[in-house]
Formats: structure tokens, C-alpha cells, sequence
């Protein structure tokens, strides 16, 4: 270059850009490979229901699976407001307390309401159909 600064210098500009690229680029693909899993597996889960001849007729019991997503988002909104409450995040040693809190007060909060959803929209036995 023009400026005598080696490729990997962290003056150079360009090194700059091309870190900031990769750090975006490993951010964004791990959400969009997130975000395709719980779609796919949400699909997948309409798709069984459907094909259950004993679910079939039981509104409820189709929209299961969209049911606890559109909950879980609830819940995790939930999570994020108490968050504060019980984990305070002063120092950079309390964001690893914070983000076990995170999964702890999700869990206690998400279990009662998977069961309660559970009880509701499934019935006690049901088939997947012949041979199943």
C-alpha cells in the first residue's frame, strides 16, 4: 500500500473493514442458521400434527407447535424485563451470571407454561396414524 502499514497492521483501514466483515458475517450467518432450525422444526411439528388422524380435527392441536413459539416470545420478553431485577450487570464478570440467569428464569417461567399448553391442546392419547 501506499502508506508502508503491512496487511494485518491494525491501522491499516482495510484491516479494519475486513475484521469488522468477518465479525458481522459469523453474527448474522449463526442467527440466519438459528433462525432456520426453529423454523424448519416448527414446520415439521404442523406437518406430524396434520398427519395425525386423532389431531386432525382439533384446532388447537394444529396450532400447538405455534402455540409455544409465539408464547416462548412472550416469556422471553418476560425474561429480559425481571432480568434486571435479579441479575445486575456492572462488571464484565456478571454478563456470564446474567446470561445462566437468562436460562434459569426462562426455564422456570417456559416449564409451567409448555405443561399448561400441553394439558389444553393435546388430548390424553393419541395415533400417529397405523403402524405407529
Amino acid at each position: 500500500n501506499d502508506y508502508g502499514l503491512d496487511e494485518d497492521d491494525y491501522r491499516n483501514p482495510a484491516c479494519i473493514a475486513d475484521n469488522v466483515g468477518d465479525n458481522v458475517g459469523d453474527i448474522a450467518g449463526m442467527g440466519a442458521d438459528l433462525f432456520g432450525s426453529f423454523a424448519e422444526s416448527t414446520c415439521a411439528a404442523l406437518v406430524l400434527a396434520a398427519s395425525s388422524p386423532d389431531l386432525r380435527g382439533i384446532w388447537c392441536a394444529q396450532m400447538y407447535p405455534v402455540l409455544i413459539s409465539s408464547l416462548g416470545i412472550v416469556v422471553g420478553l418476560l425474561t429480559l424485563m425481571v432480568l434486571g431485577i435479579f441479575y445486575k450487570v456492572k462488571d464484565m464478570p456478571d454478563v456470564e451470571k446474567a446470561l445462566k440467569g437468562i436460562l434459569v428464569i426462562s426455564t422456570v417461567l417456559m416449564t409451567p407454561v409448555v405443561i399448561a399448553l400441553s394439558k389444553w391442546c393435546l388430548p390424553e392419547a393419541f395415533s400417529m396414524g397405523a403402524g405407529y
